[in-house]
């Protein structure tokens, strides 16, 4: 529910009017909360966080006591200390258990579900015993910095330190070598394939005999097609299979999308959804302005990606289409750039045009993250986008153009010359992108699976 949507809800209305009994003062009391939760980061329930913000201010205005915020006289400065970190909903809702309320009296007075707010209750005691007991050490498994790495791993990670104080090592493995610097580890978190040496049943054993607990996270599908580049390198070292039996035997597996998700639970019941996200704190997504260069098209994918890249045909051959890639199919007209490295790719947005996002419909794209429109989404970009999965899962007529049975020249007569349609689409995206995909909010489902 967005923060304009709360402002006008119904019950949120009645509850101010409770407090107040006096209709000026409830709408003084809703718009003052309206600003508060302006500010705050992102909150995974904001109308209950809304409630709260409500009955606090109303409380200061009475000079009653805070249940939720009076911490002047705390004997456990400590406790507080995580509480000021933590998600602000949930350390409300242990504040207010600590001060006597029981869950009944906080869903009556903040008018939140109560199961809503039981399952929350768990989730806010979870993290604060995380980070408050500060037991957790998370040895994150690399074979090299690449594109999985960072968006996967390191950069979720790299967060989930700041916020949360948890200890976090990074560890390259080529040949399994990572054994021997596991001391005091309690959790291994890899991507794919644990075992360079395709012995995952070994190393899974050894982990095991240590007490780590061991999450596997998967971002692709694993067969692949023909015609693939890798698909020769899978077939050869049995990788396909070895992927598998990661699947099977670790405790919890990690999916981007729903789709990928449901495919491993035919392996292993004990996946959850953790979504694609950028960190805005990352140097690279720092930006000063969200220009369009209007009617030029940009394209950016690896080589993996050529034969999406042929979807293009001709479409873009009277077209200003920069394409940054490793190779380009035969006769296509565009400029050509060498891919930027991972660190420092997503500067190409900052600039650029219209993005162009073909990807052909097959089982195994079906797989693959809506990650290329988050990454446009983000920098407010106008995309043309094939109509399949997984962009179907964030591409709607609103925020992007989608593009049925690969009619390129159509989409771009349509899309072409009209800027405020440009200026619309990226805008709209952006803001889908910033509710779906918040890395925050997927960090807290990292957090809660541990």
């Amino acid at each position: 529910m967005k923060l304009e949507e709360i402002y006008f809800d119904s019950s949120i209305r009645d509850y101010a009017l409770k407090l107040t009994n006096n209709k000026s003062e409830a709408e003084e009391l809703i718009s003052i909360a309206f600003e508060i939760c302006l500010n705050k980061p992102p909150i995974e329930n904001l109308k209950g966080y809304f409630a709260m913000v409500m009955r606090n201010q109303w409380l200061k205005k009475c000079n009653k006591k805070d249940p939720y915020f009076d911490n002047e006289n705390s004997q456990h400065p400590e406790v507080e200390q995580v509480l000021g970190k933590m998600n602000h909903y949930y350390a409300n809702i242990l504040r207010a258990i600590s001060n006597g309320e029981t869950l009944t009296q906080i869903h009556k007075g903040a008018s939140i579900g109560y199961r809503t707010l039981r399952d929350d209750y768990k989730r806010a005691k979870k993290q604060f015993k995380i980070m408050y007991e500060n037991k957790i050490k998370i040895a994150v498994i690399i074979r090299g910095i690449n594109g999985v790495s960072y968006h996967r791993l390191l950069m979720p990670f790299a967060k989930m330190k700041r916020d949360y104080g948890i200890e976090i090592v990074v560890l390259l493995n080529k040949d399994d070598e990572f054994f021997n610097n596991l001391e005091g580890v309690t959790h291994v978190v890899y991507n794919r394939n644990i075992s360079g040496l395709m012995q995952p049943e070994e190393t899974f054993l050894k982990l095991r005999a240590k007490g780590i607990k061991i999450i596997c996270d998967i971002d692709d599908y694993w067969v692949l097609p023909k015609g693939h580049p890798m698909r020769h390198y899978y077939q050869k070292s049995h990788l396909d299979k070895c992927i598998v039996a990661n699947l099977k035997l670790a405790d919890m597996v990690w999916a981007t999308t729903p789709i990928l998700a449901d495919k491993v639970r035919e392996y292993n019941k004990n996946v959850i959804v953790v979504k694609n996200a950028l960190d805005p704190t990352e140097q690279q997504y720092a930006y000063e302005d969200l220009s369009i260069n209007f009617d030029t098209f940009f394209y950016s994918g690896g080589s993996t990606h050529l034969k999406d890249l042929k979807l293009l045909g001709d479409a873009f051959d009277n077209e200003k289409l920069l394409v940054k890639s490793p190779r380009l199919p035969k006769r296509m007209n565009a400029i050509k750039k060498q891919i930027s490295e991972v660190n420092s790719y997503a500067t190409d947005y900052e600039h650029c045009g219209i993005c162009v996002i073909p990807l052909k419909d097959n089982t195994f794209n079906s797989f693959k993250s809506e990650l290329k429109m988050i990454e446009a989404g983000y920098f407010a970009k106008p995309v043309m986008v094939s109509a399949v999965n997984p962009y179907n899962l964030l591409s709607t007529n609103k925020n992007s153009l989608k593009v049925y049975n690969n009619n390129w020249a159509s989409a771009i007569k349509k899309i072409k010359g009209n800027h405020t349609m440009q200026v619309d689409l990226g805008l709209k995206l952006k803001e889908d992108v910033t509710i779906k995909y918040d890395l925050t909010k997927e960090n807290e489902k990292r957090l809660q699976s541990l």
